[in-house]
């Protein structure tokens, strides 16, 4: 005769791992970082690209960094960087949303001014900016149901 005996299932965090997270996100910081200091239209760096090509027709040039795409792109990798200190990604997540749709934004400003040239930092800051949204998608674990 067979004897049945309950189990129970008890719901458990299981870590997902924190090396794909953390492995993503310091690429897409690094590559953020590094697209500072790449060309990314008309051989103007990053670092002389002024923000306000972002929503201006004209690509204009600056001498300060802080008004800078690129320092805009070293910001974000920054912020990437100290992402990893939370388990969830949520940050890493974001640092890379905001980098995608920049950089997008100012692919279509290039595109719209006189002179289409898009150079290295653009596609840098593009990569850069989806490995930070795929590695902030691993975050600290993942529910599953153990039978005890």
């Amino acid at each position: 005769m067979a004897m049945h005996h309950p189990t129970s299932q008890v719901l458990r965090t299981v870590p997902a791992g924190a090396t794909p997270r953390i492995l993503l996100s310091a690429l897409g910081a690094a590559g953020l970082i590094a697209a500072a200091f790449q060309s990314w239209t008309r051989d103007l760096q990053g670092t002389d690209v002024s923000w306000r090509s972002v929503y201006r027709d004209s690509i204009g040039s600056t001498d300060d960094i802080v008004q800078s795409i690129g320092g805009a792109a070293i910001l974000l990798g920054v912020i990437a960087v100290m992402g990893f200190a939370d388990d969830s990604g949520w940050l890493v997540r974001l640092v890379g949303a905001v980098g995608l749709v920049g950089s997008t934004v100012f692919v279509v400003q290039v595109y719209r001014s006189s002179d289409h040239g898009l150079q290295a930092g653009v596609w840098f800051a593009l990569a850069g900016s989806l490995l930070c949204v795929i590695g902030g998608l691993y975050g600290s674990g993942r529910a599953v149901f153990v039978r005890d």
